[in-house]
């Protein structure tokens, strides 16, 4: 996978993200909630989010997110719970319980972050570093450390245009059979599918 292109941490390629204390900040307003059961880590789609009022904010709601965002949980990583912030929770808080990653757009396709946080090759890698044997996690500084194949820019783009369609083609599938044979692990696929793709 990095024959061709260079091995790149992912700190270096995104933006800091705000954080707030909603309890001291705006105790009476509400503000949407996103926490770690808000995450399908079937489908990487969030599904659902609280309305909380700040005075009830729990201590984990500090991030504040925007639309694009990708979110990957730091707990039990081989549950792979990521997922992009939809348009419609631009401006949400998400728990701590996630490391938020927003990508400098001159550096880092968000699409093509969002494939490689989903690779097998990305999970097995947190999977290994997680420590705890009951409740397994790993830091934010583990993902931030974590290196990506970094092809510039155009092709990152296409790469991710490429997964897309693939992605899309296997959710068509997934409803039309009516086979019981689960498919294959969407990390797996990924995993095989950028390796070529980035040589």
């Amino acid at each position: 996978m990095s024959g061709a292109y260079s091995l790149t941490a992912i700190g270096g390629l995104i933006e800091k993200v705000e954080t707030w204390n909603p309890i001291r900040e705006t105790p009476d307003d509400e503000f949407a909630y996103i926490d770690l059961s808000s995450v399908d880590n079937l489908t990487k789609t969030i599904t659902g989010n609280q309305s909380v009022v700040g005075s009830n904010a729990p201590s984990r709601a500090r991030q504040r997110v925007n639309a694009g965002d990708i979110l990957v949980s730091t707990v039990r990583p081989n549950l792979n719970g990521v997922a992009r912030v939809p348009d419609n929770l631009d401006g949400a808080t998400a728990s701590t319980g996630f490391c938020v990653l927003r990508p400098k757009a001159t550096k880092l396709d968000a699409s093509y972050l969002f494939h490689w946080v989903q690779s097998s090759a990305f999970v097995d890698d947190m999977v290994r570093k997680a420590t705890g044997a009951s409740y397994p996690a790993v830091s934010d500084k583990i993902i931030t450390q974590s290196e990506i194949p970094l092809p510039p820019l155009d092709e990152q783009k296409r790469i991710a245009t490429i997964l897309d369609q693939a992605d899309a083609l296997r959710r068509l599938r997934q409803r039309a059979s009516t086979a019981s044979t689960p498919s294959a692990r969407p990390s797996s696929m990924k995993c095989s599918a950028i390796s070529p793709l980035t040589q």
